[in-house]
């Protein structure tokens, strides 16, 4: 798919006006705490439309939230009251879902310098005003590798928390046995955060650092997408269904492109539910021998196979894929370079992945900046993305809010 560049359908230059101005505002550098100047912020509306954000800046988690979609936020509330070593980069951020008054976060703590870490979680109980007492959700006591959590929240009410573990990898050590990657391990809880399940092992062998994605399977079962090693060192992808009960089900290799790499390239996939529920989108890297570049495929659960594979980007510097959904339509955004500027695409399919539109730059920087995200609230779908020239931008870019602004 070659990139047709179009131009911003919502106005570039007031996207970013809006949020340099607001990061200007925040005045960082007098250590305000401040989504413009905290680390790898993630995004998410609750019922009544207003929009939660969790962040990192000076080791400790925040939450913040706005009442007017992004052009302002409140004083952020600390999630951990020990400073701790929160993970902040863009495949290893907090999480952040929230349900009604109940609000619930989770983060990686890095342990030592050498890929060490424990997963963390705490729940507000009462809209984030105050957060409990942040706890360690791995059981095994090891000082090794827990890290790239994602959570999930599934219509049954269920709670999972999902990760990269290296308890495996150290107990092959012990015994002087090999052992590639990592493992994926998850934990549920059925009680809204206030207990969770023993830890339950997915699979052997996955890559070691790249983030999980999660999609719902039925009201309470969740399918799972990640980068696992095949063979020796291939590193594509595998999908799974995973149960409140610890059962995995359904696993089958979800791409195809004979990525022979050993080391972990960072770079993590992103999965959304179909309009027919069998079916799932994917996006995803690469740089394998037989696919290169960000890609996209929509794996069919009745084939076990993926379908309609496609690449999308296969420009130098192309990465980090996100998929969104609304009113039948799919939409993705993806991180490119053109030399000079990360711009952040975006492509939409109205009819379920056969075909795509040309690529349109809803921004750019000339700075560093964070992965792209989608964030929905039913009616409209926004570009979430942290930048150092720019702060925080979160702009509306399709639906119904789009039409009302024009």
């Amino acid at each position: 798919m070659r990139i047709k560049i179009q131009t911003f359908i919502l106005g570039l230059g007031c996207l970013l006006l809006s949020g340099l101005v607001s990061a200007q505002a925040a005045n960082c550098s007098d250590g305000l705490i401040s989504v413009h100047c905290g680390d790898a912020p993630s995004a998410t509306f609750d019922a009544e439309g207003d929009l939660w954000v969790a962040f990192v800046q000076d080791m400790h988690v925040y939450v913040s939230r706005s009442e007017d979609r992004g052009r302002s936020f409140s004083i952020p509330t600390q999630v951990n009251p020990v400073a701790e070593d929160a993970e902040f980069n863009g495949e290893n951020r907090p999480k952040i879902i929230v349900d009604g008054d109940e609000i619930y976060v989770s983060w990686t703590k890095k342990t030592s310098p050498r890929f060490t870490g424990e997963i963390r979680f705490a729940r507000s109980t009462d809209s984030g005003r105050t957060f409990s007492e942040p706890r360690t959700i791995n059981d095994d006591g090891l000082f090794t590798g827990h890290r790239f959590e994602s959570l999930f929240l599934s219509d049954s009410g269920h709670l999972y928390l999902t990760w990269i573990d290296k308890r495996d990898l150290e107990a092959s050590l012990e015994k002087e046995q090999e052992y590639s990657g990592a493992a994926v391990y998850y934990a549920v809880s059925a009680d809204g955060g206030e207990t969770f399940s023993s830890n339950y092992r997915v699979a052997n062998h996955s890559c070691e650092c790249c983030r999980i994605a999660i999609a719902p399977r039925g009201p309470q079962d969740i399918a799972i997408l990640w980068r696992q090693i095949f063979g020796v060192t291939t590193r594509d992808h595998a999908i799974a269904v995973l149960s409140p009960q610890g059962e995995t089900t359904e696993r089958h290799r979800a791409s195809y492109d004979e990525w022979e790499i050993n080391a972990c390239p960072h770079h993590g996939p992103s999965m959304i539910q179909g309009l027919n529920t069998d079916q799932y989108h994917m996006a995803w890297f690469t740089n394998g021998d037989a696919h290169q570049g960000v890609y996209y495929g929509r794996f069919s659960f009745a084939l076990g196979s993926p379908q309609l594979v496609r690449q999308i980007d296969a420009n130098p510097g192309a990465g980090h894929p996100f998929l969104q959904s609304l009113d039948g339509t799919v939409y993705m955004v993806w991180k490119g370079f053109d030399g000079q500027r990360s711009l952040i695409y975006s492509i939409q399919s109205g009819d379920e992945g056969r075909s795509w539109s040309d690529a349109e730059v809803l921004a750019s920087t000339q700075e560093g900046s964070d992965h792209p995200f989608i964030v929905s609230d039913g009616e409209s779908l926004s570009l979430s993305w942290k930048t150092k020239e720019h702060g925080y931008i979160f702009e509306t870019f399709a639906g119904l809010r789009t039409t009302a602004s024009d």
